[in-house]
C-alpha cells in the first residue's frame, strides 16, 4: 500500500507565510523575498504527513525558482495559483 496515497493536501502561501514579504515587496513581480526563519523546518516536518503545494498568486516559474534556491522544492508536490479540493 502507498502511504502517500492517503496523504491530505495543503496548500501552502508564499508571501508573508515562507518568506519575509513586507512593503517593500509589494509592488516588485520579479522579486521574492528571503525565507522566514523557521520556514525550512516547518516544511520538512509537515510534508512528512502531508502532501505540500505551494500557492501563489505570483509568477509560479519564480516561485519555483525560490523553492530550489531555498532547498525546499523536494518536499513540494507543485506550485499552483488555483486553490486544491
Amino acid at each position: 500500500m502507498d502511504s502517500n496515497r492517503y496523504k491530505r493536501k495543503i496548500l501552502i502561501d508564499l508571501d508573508g507565510v515562507l518568506n519575509k514579504y513586507g512593503q517593500e515587496e509589494q509592488f516588485n513581480e520579479n522579486f521574492i523575498p528571503e525565507i522566514r526563519e523557521g520556514a525550512f523546518d516547518f516544511i520538512k516536518d509537515l510534508s512528512n504527513f502531508s502532501e505540500l503545494y505551494l500557492f501563489t498568486t505570483g509568477n509560479l516559474m519564480l516561485s519555483a525558482k525560490w523553492l530550489i534556491d531555498n532547498n525546499v522544492d523536494e518536499y513540494f508536490k507543485d506550485v499552483t495559483n488555483v486553490k486544491l479540493p
